[in-house]
């Protein structure tokens, strides 16, 4: 047992070992006895069993104590038998595959919702084409990575809630999110109606000026749609932090044939709306997701819906640790975004078959991305669970787990892009010249593979112990110090044109993913139970007052 004093528990917020030891066991259920069991049974079970009742706690307790909690929890679960469950890497692994299956199949489809739009629109003339890739940018840029990257501390906040059994806090911290990020929606509809259009213009250039009026138009119906974006990307947050991966692949197998419909109707029938009818179908499809989704919150899985009324003010208070996790989270969606943009806008400069290979590349990559993405989502669920429940030796199998499984995915799609890189390339375009280019940029595609995929599990593993912080000063590191001046140097200093320009990018994704590793393998996860049981008895006293 260690002797000195943990640096996360002062003496005013500390607890006696015996109040330590009530709080944790009150909020924790043997994850063991449902681990074999399927998904659905797994939620059922949470909804046959309601959370067990909290002992309350007194933060005014002056005793102090020299032990992590996992000691104490240690030497009292040695005395009366432990009940961590008996979980190993193989078992951990199988949950980690099991469980991102669905979850990919929904990135696939959400990402495909913008792509249908794409190919509706690119129907009706190569300026329309154009607004609408121009506009997806600048939405991606100014509104969705702000959004998916605030929603990022539920992955925190909740699975760690979630993890302790503590129902009506997962609630809570989902309901703080909505309003935190419905009030950042306010300047972003602002800029998308009334600024987005001279900033186009400014960097697009006046010559442009159609083509940037049809993106603003574009981008002020869309806006419309964003509380719908907002509502369904934070629901499925909650329900992923709960374990709950499989709804959201459902909702979007019922709103991925309605958006091909709403285009259908809004772009090509007698309404025939045009342009404006695809911005139109996402706004329609955003909302039909999120009334699923919060309709299936509702009425079939409400066990972690807060108590409190929706104008309670404990919604409004508390926000600094939200706030803390939200900020790294935009960062790393951002920092990753802009520099793929960069890279776009400089593989412009060597002409149209570079452009278009560039294209390809990027879309196939962003494809295969949403299986990475799903695996680390999983991942972060899985062991911020554990974390919540103070389950030490669990997090750290399952972390050792994730990253395994991260490679062993990476390889396999190494090999698939490898394989059948022209075969992938002809997909998108029958130029010979184009092919041959891309398929060969597309060898370093395959090799980025293996760091995208290990650096999304360890992005989600930090999510899980609440240190998004450091992920988010590698990724600006990696990204803007290495991955841009490397880039910039072997295209245009050396020649070597769009295979210099993503060099430079697997080079600083290669420095993010195994910079994450080293900081997960030296993890000190006494601390991170600490400050995680810490703040949860923080919270339980905001509420008793």
């Amino acid at each position: 047992m260690r002797s000195e004093t943990s640096p996360l528990l002062s003496p005013t917020t500390s607890h006696t070992e015996d109040e330590i030891v009530s709080y944790v066991k009150s909020r924790r259920e043997s994850i063991a006895s449902i681990d074999n069991k399927i998904p659905n049974e797994i939620l059922q079970q949470g909804q046959r069993h309601p959370p067990k009742t909290l002992n309350p706690i007194s933060s005014n307790n002056s005793n102090s104590y020299h032990f992590s909690i996992h000691d104490i929890l240690s030497d009292h679960d040695m005395e009366n038998g432990s009940n961590e469950p008996k979980t190993t890497i193989l078992k951990e692994s199988k949950i980690l595959v099991v469980n991102s299956i669905p979850l990919m199949i929904t990135y696939f489809l959400q990402y495909s919702l913008n792509v249908i739009s794409v190919i509706s629109v690119g129907k009706l003339g190569s300026k329309e084409l154009a607004a609408i890739s121009l506009s997806t940018m600048t939405s991606n840029i100014s509104g969705i990575a702000i959004i998916q990257g605030i929603s990022t501390c539920l992955d925190t906040l909740c699975a760690q809630a979630y993890g302790r059994k503590d129902f009506n806090n997962v609630g809570i911290h989902f309901i703080r999110c909505n309003y935190f990020i419905m009030l950042l929606f306010i300047p972003i509809w602002i800029f998308w109606n009334f600024g987005v259009e001279k900033i186009l213009i400014f960097f697009i250039g006046e010559n442009e000026i159609d083509i940037c009026k049809l993106a603003s138009n574009y981008l002020k119906v869309l806006s419309y749609g964003l509380p719908g974006f907002i509502l369904f990307e934070n629901g499925k947050h909650f329900l992923q932090s709960q374990g709950i991966f499989h709804i959201s692949t459902y909702i979007l197998f019922i709103a991925f044939p309605f958006n091909i419909l709403l285009n259908y109707i809004l772009v090509w029938s007698k309404i025939n709306i045009g342009f404006l009818g695809a911005s139109l179908a996402i706004v329609l499809t955003n909302w039909f997701m999120a009334i699923l989704l919060y309709g299936y919150i509702l009425f079939y899985n409400n066990q972690c819906w807060p108590k409190q009324n929706l104008l309670n003010k404990i919604y409004f208070i508390n926000w600094k640790k939200m706030i803390d996790l939200s900020i790294p989270g935009v960062l790393m969606v951002e920092a990753e975004w802009l520099a793929f943009e960069i890279i776009t806008f400089e593989a412009a400069k060597f002409g149209e078959i570079v452009l278009a290979s560039q294209s390809i590349i990027s879309s196939l990559l962003v494809w295969f991305y949403q299986a990475s993405a799903a695996l680390g989502m999983v991942a972060s669920s899985r062991v911020a669970l554990f974390i919540g429940s103070a389950y030490k030796n669990s997090a750290k199998k399952s972390s050792i787990s994730a990253i395994y499984t991260s490679l062993i995915f990476g390889i396999f799609n190494f090999i698939l892009i490898f394989r059948f890189r022209r075969s992938l390339c002809s997909i998108f375009s029958n130029d010979s010249d184009v092919i041959e280019v891309s398929s060969k940029v597309l060898i370093i595609g395959a090799i980025y593979q293996v760091n995208d995929f290990l650096c999304c599990t360890t992005s989600g593993l930090l999510r899980a112990q609440g240190r998004q912080k450091i992920g988010a000063y590698l990724y600006l590191i990696g990204y803007y110090l290495i991955a841009l001046p490397i880039a910039y140097y072997l295209a245009f200093i050396q020649n070597l044109q769009l295979i210099g320009l993503w060099c430079g990018m697997i080079i600083a994704l290669a420095f993010v993913s195994i910079s994450q590793l080293i900081v997960i393998i030296k993890s000190n996860w006494d601390d991170i139970i600490d400050e995680c049981v810490n703040e949860a008895i923080a919270e339980e006293d905001q509420l008793a007052n």
